[in-house]
């Protein structure tokens, strides 16, 4: 997997906004009010999807058509501002996913100071990270309209998660590699395909399995797997289950969703990790923690401590320590 590599733009001006939509040659972009459109873009390539997160104050009609062979997945993240679709007829909420392809128009209007997210991906990288939902080839599902929209909280559970990730990219300095550049992409993907997977359109699904059994069934397909590795789109596709049955099966049994569950096989791994007493010398808490895909060390500690009652780092030292022999009892 390559490399990540992150750019900081400006904005200072309406062109600026027009290359907004870079690549994409028919683009419009009419300013209604008399606001100098100004702000700032984070372009990042995270493996193989590129983010694109961009703040910007302005009033203007926006109109791209699209020419890349690529799928994106955008949403607008919650601020003051107000964005109403012309292609799905209505405003866009924050947390609402759109869905671009070759042919599709972007044709929208904002005003005010607008916070924007977009992914591009391969059609393949979609097809491996979508799962049971995927091979089920729903087309209707995913060409009935532009605009996909969760129940509002899961839009708002996404916000937050997107706004995350976005928040460390724009850190200075920022690096991420290895299993840790995996795990941010899969994330990233994967809380936009819940934007999308989760419409409140689609038809509610007859239960099938009980969430127990599930559950069961999912916990022997992981046994054995190192949890850095699993994605949901994997554990759909084994279980012959959608990402919805699976949500519902760990909620209902375990009381979190099955991201939330995996994150804590993570935890629970790093931290047998850390107690192993004959580690290499020099290893860190940083190398282990970015080997089980951890990308947000801060975070990550939070995590820690709240699930064990200690920092990483002191499991680790309490390890490093020599083992105290066993002392004898005296007997009188």
């Amino acid at each position: 997997m390559s490399q990540l590599q992150v750019k900081r733009l400006r904005i200072d001006g309406i062109e600026d906004v027009q290359r907004l939509c870079e690549g994409q040659p028919d683009t419009t972009c009419v300013p209604l009010a008399s606001i100098v459109p100004r702000g700032s873009v984070v372009r990042a390539e995270i493996g193989e999807v590129v983010l694109t997160a961009s703040r910007l104050h302005a009033d203007v009609r926006y109109r791209a058509c699209i020419k890349a062979d690529n799928i994106s997945f955008g949403m607008y993240l919650h601020s003051d501002a107000t964005v109403f679709s012309f292609g799905a007829g209505r405003e866009a909420l924050p947390g609402d996913v759109r869905r671009l392809v070759r042919g599709d128009v972007l044709d929208v209007r904002f005003t005010g100071e607008v916070r924007n997210a977009e992914i591009s991906l391969s059609t393949d990288l979609l097809l491996q990270h979508g799962g049971e939902d995927a091979l089920r080839g729903d087309i209707a599902f995913w060409e009935q309209g532009p605009l996909f929209r969760a129940p509002q909280e899961t839009r708002d559970l996404i916000d937050r998660s997107v706004r995350r990730i976005i928040s460390y990219l724009s850190q200075p300095n920022c690096q991420v590699t290895g299993q840790a550049l995996r795990q941010l992409q899969a994330d990233l993907i994967e809380r936009f395909l819940w934007g999308v997977l989760l419409d409140e359109r689609r038809p509610r699904e007859r239960r099938g399995s009980a969430s127990a059994a599930v559950v069961f069934k999912s916990e022997k397909w992981m046994d054995g797997r190192s949890p850095e590795t699993i994605r949901i789109g994997d554990l759909c596709r084994a279980l012959h289950v959608s990402r919805r049955t699976l949500h519902r099966a760990f909620a209902e049994t375990l009381g979190m969703g099955p991201l939330h569950y995996l994150t804590r096989r993570r935890l629970a791994a790093v931290r047998t990790e850390l107690r192993r007493r004959d580690f290499p010398p020099g290893t860190t808490v940083t190398d282990v923690a970015t080997r089980y895909g951890f990308w947000q060390l801060g975070r990550f500690a939070q995590q820690y401590r709240q699930l064990f009652g200690e920092r990483p780092s002191e499991t680790l030292g309490r390890a490093s320590k020599p083992a105290a022999s066993p002392r004898l009892q005296q007997c009188g």
